[in-house]
């Protein structure tokens, strides 16, 4: 690839009072979950007529885009590419609902208008009446690498400017009900997130989020390099330390050059595994986790972005994050790394410029 590729701009909503800034404001503890997003005022956004009949995930994901663009100084993106796993099933349950309460007859359909997963791409594009390129992925835990290794083709390939990337994924009780079978989310209630990774039975806190990026060619005052990604499926725990190696060599970059490496572990014992033979390869790097801050949930790798380009920027992390090394100072490369449910791996590289 010949360009470079930037986040001159990037915006969160999470548990966490993340939003529009560059840095944690303070970590807020729960003691149960599901982990539910703190929401800003849409109203500064948009008419809040409009947005009455908006979902959650389209309120929080078209909040963190156009705040994106607003941090990144851009008016109109060149492409807008939304990931999401399961972003339509608030949507889905309320069309649903209504259909069972009129007996399948006299069902709205702004409910199943908005039920399609490419609806919240769709919505950014109509709010800032942008006619660009416009794509949604949806691939489990794999659609925000996705998003991203078409966002670095769009600025290194093609040479297109400002491409607004991001992922929003939410969390309904129905959802949350039927997955905790499967042992995706803990059983128990009550489950303190801070010391989420010191238990021994299976599952996560279930959570949601959405964070956005603006990517393009040219660097802005505060912008960090995204200098590579790699997403792979049903890879071993040992052939992480090769991917990522590799990763960096593309990068001109030495495993000794990191001094942040963050990961995706989410307190499930067995998942969590996974995450030992990259840890044990950057042994003076920070080791940082941000799952017990967010939660697990499809596209939670993108906040896993969001929080090292945090890092980057503000020169610190919060020490609830932090395992291993130190929690300021600054930092100057850091490597992500998440997995979900050992099926979709990726790695994501960011440098300062």
């Amino acid at each position: 690839m010949k360009a470079h590729a930037y986040i001159t701009g990037a915006s969160a909503i999470s548990p966490q009072p993340t939003f529009d800034r560059d840095d944690v404001e303070h970590v807020v503890a729960y003691t149960s979950h599901p982990l539910n997003v703190i929401l800003p005022d849409i109203a500064n956004f948009m008419d809040p007529v409009r947005a009455r009949r908006m979902t959650r995930h389209t309120r929080m994901g078209l909040m963190a885009a156009i705040n994106a663009l607003q941090r990144a100084k851009v008016e109109q993106p060149g492409a807008i590419i939304v990931a999401t796993g399961d972003g339509c099933k608030d949507s889905v349950a309320r069309f649903l609902d209504n259909m069972i309460d009129h007996d399948e007859a006299l069902a709205n359909p702004t409910a199943f208008i908005g039920s399609t997963h490419n609806s919240l791409a769709g919505q950014i594009a109509m709010a800032l009446n942008s006619n660009a390129y416009n794509y949604t992925y949806l691939q489990r835990g794999a659609s925000f690498p996705t998003a991203l290794l078409d966002g670095l083709l769009k600025v290194k390939e093609e040479g297109e400017r400002n491409i607004l990337i991001g992922a929003a994924d939410v969390v309904t009780p129905d959802f949350f009900r039927t997955h905790r079978r499967s042992w995706l989310w803990k059983r128990r209630d009550q489950v303190a997130n801070l010391e989420v990774l010191q238990s021994t039975d299976r599952g996560a806190l279930a959570g949601e989020g959405s964070a956005f990026f603006v990517l393009d060619s040219i660097p802005s005052t505060k912008a960090i390099e995204l200098m590579g990604v790699d997403s792979f499926f049903c890879a071993k725990a040992e052939d992480m330390v090769g991917r990522a190696e590799g990763l960096l060599a593309e990068a001109g970059k030495r495993p000794e050059e990191v001094d942040l490496l963050m990961v995706g572990l989410n307190g499930d014992p067995v998942e969590d595994r996974a995450y030992d033979p990259i840890r044990k390869r950057f042994p003076n790097a920070t080791i940082a986790c941000y799952k017990p801050l967010c939660g697990e949930f499809y596209t939670a790798n993108a906040l896993g972005l969001w929080f090292a380009w945090s890092a980057i920027v503000s020169g610190s992390l919060p020490k609830e994050m932090v395992l291993s090394g130190r929690g300021s100072g600054g930092f100057g490369t850091a490597l992500i790394y998440d997995h979900f449910q050992l099926m979709d791996h990726s790695l994501m590289l960011l440098g300062g410029s």
